[in-house]
């Protein structure tokens, strides 16, 4: 399995925007010296959640950079991005880092960033799912082409030409059971966002991967990506710390840019029903018991506590690879620096010793697939 280190890009407060990548650049090119074998930027705009406009573009620098490590985009927002540009910009970094360019994709959940850029949330889901298809295809063949209700395009060749298959190397965010439908039906490994116990969300896991071999003949998806905020520190007590105030900082900075309690995805249609759902239940819920969930499901804690912690996972959902996030919610840069070098030695050889062991569900699953979009 590879080991991942997933960036957020946040503004720290102490520090100005040209300071703040600076070190984060810095830890990022680092990432590659512990011994990660993949990096993931994210994408957003226009606020100090996080900052990072074009990950395919900060993702060229790094391939200059580096020699190793893979290159994944954390993802690419598709309705907000021309699916013309995102086949030319990737097969631009797959040639410029020799082949390391791992294609990430996702819809995006936050309103003010649907705002920004003038499209209606209510297409979010439909705009997905049909560029997914137009970006797919490019990347296999060089040539994009569309007519589909939100996305015209006659027929163009992209130059510089793909240069081999990204079939072994794209991934889909998947935080509803739609989203692992449409994740199994376009052949696409499955990424997730460590934020409820796993036995909650193991029942989806599996019947993902279900309908992947239902999909492609038998087949097997790949090995579940996790998204985990990571403070891995040899004194527990300091990393509880750490996570008490920092990882549980992370969680209201995302109800915050998310508006996660909100009535606006009950009125976004099909697209966000899923988070109108969850929206609703966490009203109902004790927000502490809320925060303890997502705080719990996260990584923190010494090498020995994180390594139980990531067995029992196994266990509960099989095959997955960790991208842990260390830089975030204004952490000073030594202190991630060395949170991030610890659990790469101490934690990181463990993860990298596990073998795919495909086998399926513990539970029984009703598999139905469909030839139509989610």
């Amino acid at each position: 399995m590879r080991l991942g280190m997933s960036m957020v890009l946040q503004n720290h407060t102490q520090y100005d925007d040209r300071e703040m990548y600076k070190q984060e650049t810095r830890l990022a090119l680092k990432a590659e010296e512990f011994g990660f074998d993949i990096i993931w930027p994210v994408e957003h705009h226009f606020f100090d959640y996080a900052m990072c406009p074009d990950n395919m573009q900060y993702l060229s620098y790094l391939a200059a950079q580096t020699e190793r490590i893979q290159l994944a985009t954390g993802v690419v927002i598709l309705p907000w991005n021309d699916p013309v540009r995102v086949v030319e910009k990737m097969a631009l970094l797959d040639h410029l880092s020799d082949g390391r360019a791992v294609l990430g994709l996702g819809r995006g959940l936050a309103q003010r960033e649907y705002r920004g850029f003038g499209v209606d949330m209510s297409e979010a889901r439909d705009r997905f799912n049909q560029a997914a298809e137009i970006v797919l295809r490019g990347l296999e063949d060089g040539v994009v082409e569309a007519d589909t209700p939100y996305y015209r395009q006659e027929r163009v060749e992209v130059r510089p030409r793909p240069f081999r298959s990204f079939k072994d190397r794209r991934y889909m965010v998947c935080m509803s059971p739609e989203s692992f439908e449409v994740a199994a039906r376009l052949g696409l490994g499955a990424m997730m966002f460590s934020q409820a116990a796993w036995d909650q969300v193991a029942d989806s896991i599996w019947q993902y991967r279900e309908l992947y071999r239902a999909y492609h003949h038998g087949a097997d998806a790949p090995p579940v990506t996790c998204g985990d905020f990571v403070a891995c520190y040899e004194e527990s007590r300091q990393a509880e710390e750490v996570a008490r105030k920092h990882i549980v900082g992370y969680y209201w900075a995302v109800m915050e840019h998310y508006e996660m309690l909100g009535e606006h995805f009950a009125k976004a249609g099909k697209s966000y029903q899923h988070y109108a759902r969850t929206a609703e239940m966490m009203q109902q819920l004790d927000p502490d018991v809320v925060v303890e969930g997502f705080l719990n499901a996260n990584l923190w804690g010494n090498p020995d506590t994180l390594l139980k912690k990531l067995e029992r996972r196994r266990e509960l959902i099989g095959d997955f690879e960790v991208i842990g996030c260390f830089s975030y919610q204004s952490q000073p840069y030594q202190q991630v620096e060395r949170c991030m070098q610890l659990f790469a030695r101490e934690v990181g050889p463990e993860l990298k010793s596990w073998t795919p062991q495909p086998r399926s569900a513990p539970i029984d699953i009703e598999v139905v697939t469909t030839n139509t979009a989610e």
